[in-house]
């Protein structure tokens, strides 16, 4: 298949999957349903001028021809199809959490039973500033260095001893426990620009979102699959 061709047939398969979508008939112009659509989809509002010049070019191949020879007008450059088709894909079939995230087997998390001093040396070796703690999989709560603080602040002797374990810490590792970091729980399906809305969005308190734990049910009772972080949204999407 020629660039032409196939050119021609990527726009008449998105104007087919928009009109779909939207329950446009076959009468509505493409352009103006990708401006309909732009208002409901993030991956075409953010491609919207692109889509509109691509529109335009469809238009003059198959509409003008060179004087003479029957040919098309243009033919789009190997770069312009392979974008169309890039956007064709990923609105089809939309990027998600999941296809993007850390997954729970590349996590380092931490069990009520960990040992508090070992989990500490972990996380400086992998540079890693949170750790999530778990039990049967499922989110108990989150240690960090400003857990570390209100425990120690919150004991006589002050100390971390070889032997404390992170259930010890328990009252300050609670997600819900007057914290400036604030994590939300959604379900692996969901799309990466639906999930940048939820960084967007601040708490009652003001407080930003730092991750996205990604579990089977999309709750706090679900198994972790996950973790996602608003790093991850501006570094892993093409």
């Amino acid at each position: 298949m020629n660039r032409v061709d196939e050119f021609i047939r990527i726009y008449n398969d998105l104007d087919r999957e928009i009109k779909k979508k939207l329950k446009l008939d076959s009468h509505t112009s493409h352009t103006k349903a990708l401006h309909i659509l732009s208002k409901k989809s993030d991956i075409i509002a953010r491609n919207l001028d692109v889509l509109t010049q691509y529109a335009r070019l469809r238009n003059c191949i198959v509409h003008d021809t060179v004087s003479g020879a029957g040919e098309p007008i243009a033919v789009p450059l190997p770069e312009v199809v392979e974008r169309y088709k890039s956007i064709f894909n990923r609105f089809k079939n939309p990027l998600t959490v999941y296809d993007i995230c850390t997954h729970r087997s590349k996590m380092l998390v931490a069990s009520p039973n960990s040992l508090v001093i070992d989990v500490m040396q972990a996380m400086e070796n992998l540079l890693i500033s949170r750790v999530p703690i778990i039990k049967n999989e499922n989110v108990m709560g989150i240690f960090n260095g400003n857990v570390l603080i209100y425990y120690l602040a919150s004991t006589k002797n002050g100390f971390i001893s070889n032997n404390t374990v992170m259930d010890e810490l328990i009252e300050f590792t609670n997600l819900d426990y007057n914290r400036k970091e604030q994590f939300d729980f959604v379900d692996k399906n969901l799309n990466v620009y639906d999930a940048e809305k939820y960084f967007k969005k601040r708490n009652k308190n003001n407080h930003k979102l730092v991750a996205l734990f990604i579990t089977s049910d999309g709750t706090k009772q679900g198994k972790l699959l996950g973790l996602l972080t608003e790093w991850d949204l501006f570094n892993k999407i093409d």
